[in-house]
């Protein structure tokens, strides 16, 4: 038989202590299986503690009287379910055990905000006349799925003291970071980046046998006067390999060098769990990950961070507003343009507007409202067909509002273009392939 204990917060300790992790451990004292359902509870296994502990009663006090040793208030309610032991925590005296057995009749009485049902299931069953735990276990389980779904049927088990699963047992997640000190203190930039990257070789190294990578790294330098130096970097990729972090390091120790010796390192990093990516036969490859992190850092000594990324869409209408985003490499190829129906013969071939950026000054001459030349540092020309104009306008209700005239025009060269007329200055907007 499972018995649960859950452990309900009242306050916050006394000091800088959250709450939390104060809770978790005096959870971990007394039982190996401790789960953590965050806003102020824990739950633990209570079954077959007698032999450390004693009987039930005197578990739920040793719990309550450990955490208030440590400046936590709690209330400890002892159940077969999570649910039960929830409501004995929260609603009981301070220690409040509940029989075995007696789980359902001990939740009959209890309201339904035990549940923290959302806003629209609450008033639902409000309008059914539902008021207690009691009364949605005893509605008919096969009329409350036709009205609610799998959903309903999950908080009348609840309203049983049913739990849906086991506990999931908390594990407390490793901390990647290695220290050391130096004896008499570093004074160059390339002993500093040496010795942090002797520290990152050992942080991957645990990182790889732990079967994880990171996508993020921190760095901080007590320095000679007693200031501390910080640094980050954030790679394209999860990344555990020794060399592309080396070129990281050095790369941000170039642009923001500690100012003054250094008398300690510690490097640590921010593990990530990197599911195997399955190859296909038909995709191409994706780069290695040392092999792209090179390329970026190249890209990034050669033109700068802020030129690096990948083009994100912006929430406009604007259709050529786009923004430089961090670059993430998608985890799937994209999809080959060898494959798929291809194209009816006799279709015609379809246009793509390859847009310039910025859009290149022009100088339109116009024929009855219409454009008939065209001169730019692009293309010049004189045009002999076009349609427009079509009028774009958006982001009236901001501050800077914009609304253009496109026309797509063909000159006498058969190239085809794209110009653009705001009221004031004509541009050449993009060239169709």
């Amino acid at each position: 038989m499972t018995r649960i204990a859950c452990l309900l917060t009242m306050n916050e300790p006394a000091g800088n202590e959250p709450a939390r992790p104060a809770l978790l451990r005096v959870a971990l004292a007394h039982s190996p299986r401790v789960e953590d359902a965050g806003a102020g509870r824990v739950y633990l296994d209570a079954s077959g503690l007698e032999g450390l502990f004693g009987d039930e009663p005197r578990l739920a006090a040793r719990l309550h009287d450990a955490a208030a040793a440590v400046g936590v208030q709690i209330r400890v309610g002892i159940a077969e379910s999570r649910i039960a032991a929830l409501a004995a925590a929260r609603l009981g005296p301070g220690v409040m055990i509940v029989e075995p057995g007696g789980d359902a009749a001990y939740l009959a009485p209890v309201p339904l905000s035990l549940l923290d049902l959302p806003e629209e299931t609450a008033t639902r069953l409000s309008r059914w006349g539902l008021r207690t735990l009691g009364e949605l276990a005893a509605l008919p389980t096969a009329g409350l799925f036709e009205r609610l779904g799998g959903d309903g049927v999950r908080l009348q088990r609840l309203a049983r003291g049913e739990d849906p699963r086991p506990l999931v047992s908390w594990r407390a997640v490793p901390l990647f970071e290695e220290s050391t000190e130096c004896e008499w203190g570093l004074e160059t930039l390339e002993a500093v980046g040496e010795r942090l990257r002797e520290l990152a070789a050992r942080v991957c190294a645990r990182l790889g046998a732990a079967g994880l990578a990171a996508d993020g790294f921190e760095w901080t330098c007590r320095l000679g006067d007693g200031r501390v130096h910080e640094g980050a970097l954030t790679p394209a990729v999860p990344i555990t390999d020794v060399e592309s972090v080396g070129g990281l390091l050095r790369l941000a120790l170039e642009a923001r060098p500690p100012r003054g010796v250094v008398l300690a390192l510690t490097f640590r990093a921010r593990p990530v769990r990197v599911a195997p990516a399955q190859e296909s036969l038909t995709d191409r490859s994706r780069p290695a990950p040392r092999l792209l992190t090179a390329t970026l850092n190249r890209l990034v000594a050669l033109v700068g961070a802020d030129a690096i990324g990948a083009p994100a869409l912006l929430d406009t209408h604007r259709p050529d507003a786009i923004a430089l985003t961090t670059y993430h490499p998608h985890p799937s190829s994209p999809p080959s343009p060898l494959r798929g129906e291809g194209r009816v013969r006799g279709e015609a071939p379809t246009l793509a507007l390859r847009r310039l950026r910025p859009p290149a000054p022009a100088s339109v001459t116009l024929a009855s409202g219409r454009p008939v030349a065209v001169r730019s540092g692009r293309l010049t020309g004189r045009i002999v067909a076009g349609v427009g104009p079509w009028r774009v306008s958006g982001e009236w209700w901001s501050p800077r509002p914009w609304l253009q005239d496109e026309w797509d025009v063909e000159l006498a060269d058969g190239t085809l273009c794209r110009l653009a007329h705001d009221g004031s200055a004509w541009r050449l907007e993009g060239i169709y392939d």
